[in-house]
């Protein structure tokens, strides 16, 4: 039988981040670059953001980057001191399943607490993101 461990939350507006992406002046400039290399995750969402980048879709960009810091707040919260103080945005990650259902990803975690699994809810309506994160034993 698995065991709560923790839960975390966050809500925020994605206007947030599209005026944040039009205050570093166009996508292609050092700070944007900077900004979501920091942010998502090297292999399973930055190709995804690069993609609408070079589209320019900026509202795109924008939807990601607030989806992804709104699970990787609320899975911070469910984390013990020791873990939110090694804590690294960029080496967390949401992916779905075959059934479209959000998994939290870290191997380097998941190689430490291999008996802990993260479950995610996440929500979108009008501007506002908010994410759920359950942290359980299994």
């Amino acid at each position: 039988m698995s065991e709560i461990i923790s839960i975390g939350t966050d809500i925020h507006k994605m206007s947030r981040f599209l005026n944040i992406l039009k205050r570093n002046g166009p996508l292609t400039v050092f700070k944007t670059k900077r900004f979501s290399e920091r942010v998502l995750n090297a292999k399973h969402e930055l190709p995804k953001f690069n993609k609408f980048l070079s589209m320019n879709e900026t509202e795109e960009c924008a939807r990601i980057l607030s989806v992804s810091w709104s699970v990787k707040e609320a899975v911070y919260k469910t984390l013990d001191d020791e873990d939110q103080r090694e804590f690294i945005m960029k080496d967390w990650y949401k992916i779905n399943d075959l059934r479209g259902r959000p998994l939290i990803c870290n191997p380097i975690y998941e190689s430490l607490k291999k008996n802990e699994t993260f479950l995610c809810t996440i929500s979108h309506d009008g501007d506002l993101v908010s994410s759920f994160v359950l942290r359980k034993r299994l």
